[in-house]
């Protein structure tokens, strides 16, 4: 049997040790001082008195110290932790914490199938922090599966445990050159999306490589050198590229962004298909291989202005695969307007969107048109509502059909409505 001292014991016998000591020392100092002095004294008899009342003294100092530390452990088991954190405040000084959940309600009607109704969540966490003037680190958190352009998880399956996945690990480098930036790791995105479309890149995905970027006054410049597969028995896929924009107001409250962009894959022609072995519209040959490789141009262009005091925004964008002999053009055109009233704005979208079989590399761009992919096109519907600044409500819906390249064409529907809660 194993003995578990009592600290409210213990503290009184150490208590009553402490008060003999102290009696002790109160004697031996009264005998030292007011003791009568005989000629015959030995004053080696007084030195180790004194040296006994110092003993004591130190004894009675170490006593009360543990004193303390008992009673700290009896009223705050945990305040231990919370002096050594106080102690040193800069463990966190720096860091910055931001995130955002979104529960979603998500239903599909595609083709002949029945129709489909699922809830979802998404969850992210991301923290960066300064490590000097000029370079700063960040790392994020996802829910959901690996996949590279969604970070939603179903709900269901017996209410098993979720997946939480690395979603940014990546360092900024502000280089003494003004505007120019360098980037390393897993982050974000820094191509431009006019009107925040997803004809040739998902909002979701977070590129793997290198980037450098540089912005000044009108001009913005973005190059990039991505990852997109290693293997060790084959060849690795890679994707170089940039973009070069302008934007410039060109009149009270309005203004014009125009850009172009060039994306060269390497690696991909006659290759396996990259992630998970569906080529989602893309061609492939009878071993499963692409059938193309993506060589893209890209033109885009944005306007705002306003109407009675409120942005409205119009964008188009243009892609071509420079290597596909058919199927190898997309656009999407659409306009976005704001409202406010009072204190909580809102937004409604539109976009119309056709991305054939080979425009595009299929895993890269939007996982929710036609159900993710190319070869398919159609309309893209959208509003919010933003009850607060950290919480929103958000509606989309695509009235879209798909396969109509290289397959048979059937109707595509969906409808997603959600809240989203940031902090």
């Amino acid at each position: 049997m194993k003995f578990v001292e009592d600290p409210t014991k213990q503290e009184t016998v150490e208590d009553f040790m402490k008060n003999w000591l102290i009696s002790g020392t109160l004697a031996l100092v009264c005998l030292a001082v007011f003791a009568p002095v005989r000629a015959d004294t030995d004053e080696a008899v007084i030195a180790a008195l004194q040296a006994q009342v110092q003993a004591l003294i130190a004894r009675v100092d170490k006593l009360e110290g543990r004193a303390r530390i008992a009673e700290s452990s009896l009223t705050a088991p945990y305040t231990s932790t919370a002096v050594r954190r106080e102690a040193t405040p800069g463990w966190t000084e720096g860091v910055k914490i931001a995130g955002d959940l979104r529960y979603q309600y998500d239903s599909i009607d595609a083709g002949n199938s029945s129709t489909r109704s699922r809830g979802r969540i998404r969850a992210r966490t991301t923290l960066t922090t300064d490590i000097s003037d000029t370079v700063t680190v960040g790392f994020g958190l996802i829910s959901g599966g690996n996949n590279p352009v969604s970070g939603n998880q179903v709900l269901g399956n017996a209410s098993s445990s979720k997946s939480v996945r690395l979603d940014l690990a990546y360092l900024n480098w502000k280089t003494p050159v003004q505007g120019l930036d360098l980037t390393a790791g897993k982050f974000k995105n820094p191509l431009h999306r006019a009107g925040g479309n997803s004809l040739a890149w998902d909002g979701d995905l977070n590129p793997e490589g290198g980037a450098v970027t540089y912005r000044n006054g009108s001009l913005s410049a973005a190059a990039v050198g991505l990852w997109l597969n290693e293997v060790s028995d084959g060849e690795d896929a890679f994707l170089f590229g940039g973009q070069l924009s302008w934007g410039a107001a060109i009149r009270d409250h309005a203004e014009l962004v125009m850009g172009v962009g060039y994306y060269h894959y390497v690696g991909i022609k006659d290759n396996p298909v990259l992630f998970d072995g569906n080529p989602r519209g893309n061609s492939v040959d009878s071993m499963g291989n692409y059938r193309f490789g993506y060589q893209n141009i890209e033109a885009f262009a944005e306007l705002t202005f306003h109407i009675a005091d409120r942005p409205l925004t119009l964008f188009a964008d243009y892609m071509e695969n420079f290597e596909a002999g058919r199927f190898d053009t997309g656009y999407a055109i659409g306009a976005k307007m704001k409202f406010t009233h009072g204190s909580h704005p809102w937004q409604v979208a539109y976009t119309y969107q056709e991305l054939e079989a080979d425009a595009v590399l299929s895993i890269v761009t939007d996982s929710d048109f036609i159900g993710g992919g190319t070869d398919g096109l159609g309309h893209i519907l959208t509003g919010s509502y933003n009850v607060s600044d950290k919480i929103s409500l958000n509606g989309t819906l695509f009235i879209n059909k798909r396969g109509g390249n290289l397959g048979f064409e059937e109707d595509y529907n969906r409808l997603q409505l959600d809240v989203s809660f940031k902090y």
